[in-house]
């Protein structure tokens, strides 16, 4: 439906629907991506799906069930698919190399399963393109592979904003403007950075649902001592928030350094979190028997 969303296309396929099965005993439709369909196209598939023809069925498919019309869906069977465990996968990808006389490390099929997001074809996509170069498929052959680049830059940018380093926050952002980095794909791997930390702060096993290398688990955690549960939940947001901004900005760069800035300095935060990060840092400081000025009128 994604190439094929028009209302004549739709009228094709009723004028088609309506001839019996020269072999088969039913013609089976398999439309994809169905909610790419126009209104009109819907209408005109509704009305065959009001009074289908005996020999005729239709499977629609859709990762976005709530773009497609009501009147579709009372007229349909449905059924909802999970994704898969990544367990699953990897006990999956063990079985296919086996079989193609590929040698897969376990961290390997275990990184792959990770990188898939529950499905299997990308899972099995990923091992072919692995397997092209070697029969040998190890951790390092998958991080090729998927052209993963490692966390060093955004645990150096984290560093500087939990410590209040603006400076060095910005010097560090120059440096990966420099090497061409943009910000839109530079903030998108922050919101991840910053999903992982809130799994490794919350969770006493967080391994099976982090986007990174098994040898980055450490530097996760030992970052995350410096922060508040409070502090990345509000960190994140505004890295989402800044991520969707930037997509439609003429200023992509100054977007990224604006939201960087605001995380280096509690001051210039707003909203309930920032509130939250305030009264945090007081309770902090009255346990801790610490003065502190009230602030001038």
């Amino acid at each position: 439906a994604a190439s094929n969303n028009g209302v004549d296309n739709i009228r094709d396929l009723r004028d088609e629907a309506v001839f019996t099965p020269a072999v088969a005993k039913y013609r089976v439709y398999i439309i994809d991506e169905v909610h790419m369909l126009s209104t009109s196209a819907f209408n005109a598939l509704l009305k065959i799906l009001e009074e289908p023809p005996e020999h005729v069925i239709f499977i629609l498919a859709t990762t976005e069930i709530h773009k497609v019309l009501p009147t579709i869906i009372s007229r349909c069977q449905r059924f909802d698919f999970q994704r898969i465990e990544s367990a699953v996968i990897a006990g999956r990808l063990k079985e296919v190399a086996r079989r193609e006389n590929l040698t897969l490390a376990d961290d390997a099929a275990g990184l792959i399963a990770r990188l898939s997001d529950g499905g299997m074809r990308g899972a099995l996509s990923l091992l072919d393109v692995c397997a092209a170069d070697t029969g040998d498929v190890t951790l390092d052959t998958v991080v090729g592979a998927a052209g993963l680049t490692g966390s060093a830059h955004l645990l150096a940018l984290t560093d500087s904003i939990l410590s209040g380093d603006t400076a060095g926050m910005l010097s560090k952002l120059a440096e990966l403007r420099q090497k061409s980095m943009e910000p839109q794909r530079l903030c998108e791997q922050l919101c991840g950075h910053y999903r992982n930390l809130m799994l490794v702060k919350t969770l006493d096993r967080p391994e099976k649902l982090l986007d990174c290398l098994p040898s980055e688990v450490p530097n996760l955690r030992a970052q995350v001592q410096k922060v508040s549960l409070t502090d990345l939940l509000y960190s994140l947001s505004v890295l989402q928030e800044t991520a969707a901004r930037i997509s439609k900005s003429p200023m992509k760069h100054a977007e990224l350094e604006l939201a960087l800035v605001t995380l280096c300095e509690p001051v210039a935060r707003t909203g309930y979190q920032a509130l939250l990060k305030r009264i945090e840092e007081l309770e902090s400081a009255l346990r801790g028997g610490r003065s502190f000025a009230a602030p001038a009128d």
